[in-house]
């Protein structure tokens, strides 16, 4: 179980670096990721993520927060699954249109101190 815990740890400062150096680019691949498949696809990628924080939860420090992230990537997939009201299409689109680069980059800056904190709390 460790493992997934290193592998979520080090995937999010991956992510999180592109975002940081190359945020147009960036949200130009998501943005197409997000065109080229339905939504059911990415809620799934959601729910494995929701998945693997909460099979990793008992071997952490603190497994009380990684329960609180599991049930909510849980809860977004359950979202951008069915989509009441295209509550989660809107949302893209803001994410994609209205999100300034150097509110991209905050994000990724906070998505590289969570990667850092997940590692070191194995």
């Amino acid at each position: 179980m460790q493992i997934i815990v290193y592998l979520l740890g080090f995937g999010s400062i991956a992510i999180s670096s592109c975002l940081i150096l190359y945020p147009r680019a960036t949200i130009d691949l998501y943005r197409g990721l997000y065109q080229k498949y339905p939504l059911s696809y990415i809620a799934a990628i959601a729910a494995v993520f929701g998945l693997f924080f909460l099979i990793a939860a008992p071997i952490t420090t603190y497994p009380w927060f990684f329960r609180i992230i599991g049930l909510l990537c849980l809860l977004e997939a359950l979202l951008a699954f069915f989509n009441p009201q295209k509550i989660y299409s809107r949302m893209l689109e803001w994410y994609f249109m209205k999100v300034s680069d150097q509110t991209q980059r905050l994000f990724g800056i906070i998505g590289v101190i969570f990667g850092t904190a997940i590692l070191s709390w194995v």
